[in-house]
């Protein structure tokens, strides 16, 4: 069973954190928090543990690193067995229904459709069509609920069986603390985000701040204006008083 091939081909060349094997089957397990893309697509959604592999016997659990050793026990070498179990009925199942009722439907309905639409001629013909389309879609979603309810009976199935290898009050007690660790988890990363708006907050004042400085500091200096003004009146000063002097001295003529 394929699951989620791209992200299986991210760990390509990383050493894993763990490693087991089974069946002829192998689990790396991987911190999600050393793949930046997948963290950032998983855990914001409050989904720390995602399933990977390429072949259905490779398999790569990339895994939130706090989540881990807090809840390393639902990983365990027992536990992950039951869970390839689990993906390989998925698999089984989703094949069966497809090939054995899907592929059957499909093939019935485009039959049944070619043949109205060139060996009937009449106008009612196009009402049949739609019925035929009407009829697949309606098997669509038959066979897409048969196969969720019957992947939901898989699923609780597994949990029994975990039950069973932790203990169930055991397994309360770990349902218990993945609780508080996913609520703690949300709690932390909301103080960050209110930490880094406050500190871009800041930054946006002292930005802001600075800029009016510089603007201060490019407008005209109001000393040096005085300045000029008590230079323009000495200048003034002794133009009149060189006129008054070649005034005096034309009178003496």
């Amino acid at each position: 069973m394929r699951l989620n091939p791209k992200v299986f081909e991210l760990a390509n060349g990383i050493e894993p954190k763990e490693r087991q094997e089974f069946d002829g089957r192998v689990v790396e397990i991987y911190y999600m928090n050393d793949f930046d893309e997948v963290y950032q697509a998983n855990c914001p959604k409050g989904k720390f543990a995602l399933w990977t592999s390429n072949d259905g016997f490779n398999y790569r659990l990339f895994i939130e690193k706090g989540y881990y050793e807090q809840l390393s026990e639902l990983y365990s070498d027992k536990v992950n067995k039951i869970w390839l179990d689990f993906w390989d009925k998925c698999d089984e199942t989703t094949k069966k229904y497809n090939f054995k009722v899907m592929l059957p439907l499909a093939l019935g309905c485009l039959i049944a459709y070619l043949l109205i639409s060139t060996l009937w001629n009449s106008s009612a013909a196009i009402y049949v069509e739609f019925g035929i389309l009407a009829l697949f879609i309606v098997g669509l979603f038959a066979l897409n609920k048969v196969t969720k309810n019957k992947l939901a009976i898989y699923n609780q199935e597994s949990v029994d069986e975990i039950k069973k290898v932790t203990g169930s009050k055991h397994f309360d007690e770990l349902m218990t603390m993945q609780k508080t660790y996913i609520d703690e988890y949300f709690e932390e990363q909301a103080r960050l985000a209110e930490e880094e708006a406050l500190k871009e907050e800041e930054l946006a004042k002292e930005e802001n701040n600075t800029l009016i400085e510089e603007e201060s500091v490019t407008e005209e200096d109001p000393s040096t204006t005085n300045v000029s003004d008590e230079d323009a009146k000495v200048e003034t000063t002794t133009e009149e008083s060189l006129e008054e002097v070649k005034n005096d001295e034309g009178n003496k003529e």
